[in-house]
């Protein structure tokens, strides 16, 4: 299901910023099982590994920028799916690190060019804001999976964002 290239020399060490105790603590060890060992699993140990790393440095910035809208990539995405499906995990590890429920709104830049738009420029202040505490954004690439709804991620070339392109 996950097809993905993924340059995995950018360097994993925090530059300097240090994730939020409440964050590194958290535990995909099911989610990791699932994912790269079930017969449900869509991609390898290797690349678990960087998607846990990223998603924890978003929830990072979301820690950090609680005020900010902020647009993960595909993969980051992907990953929080996953996580929000074991709901009672999901549930309890919100409340760990924010104190509240982090809800996610699947349909930013889905209703019309203003909303694309305003979905990409949102998606570019996530990454200056990951730069800064993070260093380069990660070089990677997804191969587009028609028929998906992409509205809740990173903004994508693939034509799957207009209804009907992939038909």
């Amino acid at each position: 299901m996950t097809n993905l290239a993924i340059n995995l020399t950018t360097d994993s060490t925090l530059q300097g910023a240090i994730l939020p105790t409440s964050i590194e603590a958290l535990n995909f060890d099911k989610l990791k099982l699932k994912l790269t060992s079930s017969n449900e699993a869509i991609m390898s140990k290797e690349v678990f590994h960087f998607a846990e790393q990223e998603y924890k440095r978003f929830l990072a910035l979301k820690y950090f920028y609680p005020k900010e809208t902020l647009v993960p990539n595909k993969l980051v995405d992907e990953f929080w799916h996953a996580h929000i499906l074991d709901t009672r995990s999901y549930h309890m590890d919100c409340l760990k690190v924010f104190g509240a429920y982090m809800h996610h709104y699947p349909y930013f830049g889905i209703h019309d060019e203003l909303d694309q738009q305003n979905l990409e420029s949102t998606f570019k202040r996530t990454k200056e804001l990951y730069e800064i505490w993070f260093g380069p954004y990660p070089d990677f690439t997804r191969a587009a999976r028609c028929g998906d709804d992409h509205a809740c991620h990173a903004p994508s070339s693939c034509a799957c964002r207009v209804p009907g392109a992939c038909k």
